[in-house]
């Protein structure tokens, strides 16, 4: 038999706008939280019935924008669900209003303990701003800013990850490991954007300045990828051909002769 679940408990003051979310987060300075559910899902009808007409939830999120989307209505919700790699439900967003992540929680828990795990992202958050906040005092401090930038980057902001990563990537003073690091993040932003071109010459001009170390080789891996993710099968081939040539006592080797033979065998049935 199948179950059978009563309306929701607790309707509150839920939006179902992305934008309208946006708006109201932006003039009243609040973060978003956001309740990505699917109407299969058992989990998410618990947390309805039970979790959300909490008064400790209803108190924890008394200063945030709470905004509804269906992971699988084709539209908002879709789309943010494949921006956020939601891929297990319930899944819950907190956002900023221009869609920085304050911090994911993943799954159902009990109103109390629901609860501490929102404080604990809202925690980790203003540790983040904090350190945002203290930029200027570390300038020397090459691994700290490698560690804001790649914060910044984790939070889905690219617009604020991608200079600083470029900026680490071109001073004299910073150390090799903080340098390669940075380039190799900036080439896997780049790809995650989809900007083939542009993460492939930052792997490019990464080779003009180091020849050798596991970022290096990570990133010459990277191009592998990225000429994959462009359908681009024969590039993929010979730079993972290349790879072996260069680097043939690298641990990643095994992952080379993993993947090589299956890009050969279809460019073998390319040709047929």
């Amino acid at each position: 038999m199948a179950a059978v679940f009563v309306p929701q408990a607790y309707a509150g003051p839920w939006i179902r706008s992305l934008a309208t979310a946006q708006k109201k987060a932006k003039d009243a300075k609040q973060l978003i939280f956001v309740d990505m559910f699917a109407d299969w899902c058992g989990w998410c009808h618990r947390m309805e019935q039970e979790v959300f007409p909490s008064a400790a939830f209803q108190t924890a999120t008394d200063k945030m924008v709470l905004l509804r989307l269906n992971t699988e209505d084709g539209a908002e919700g879709t789309k943010l669900a494949q921006k956020f790699g939601v891929t297990t439900l319930p899944t819950f967003l907190v956002l900023t209003d221009d869609l920085t992540v304050a911090g994911i929680i993943r799954g159902y828990a009990p109103p109390n303990d629901f609860v501490k795990s929102l404080g604990d992202v809202e925690n980790k958050y203003k540790t983040f701003l904090s350190l945002v906040s203290q930029e200027s005092k570390f300038a020397s401090d090459y691994n700290k800013r490698l560690q804001l930038a790649r914060e910044f980057h984790a939070r889905g902001n690219v617009k604020d990850a991608e200079p600083r990563l470029r900026k680490l990537t071109g001073e004299v003073k910073a150390p090799p490991t903080v340098r390669d690091q940075a380039y190799y993040d900036l080439a896997m932003l780049m790809l995650e954007q989809r900007r083939f071109d542009d993460s492939l010459k930052t792997i490019k001009d990464f080779g003009k300045v180091q020849s050798q170390g596991e970022q290096y080789e990570r990133a010459r891996l990277l191009a592998a990828d990225v000429y994959l993710a462009q359908g681009n099968l024969m590039g993929a081939a010979n730079e993972l051909r290349s790879f072996k040539a260069t680097f043939p006592k690298s641990p990643l080797v095994k992952n080379v002769d993993f993947i090589l033979p299956q890009i050969e065998q279809q460019l073998v049935s390319q040709k047929r």
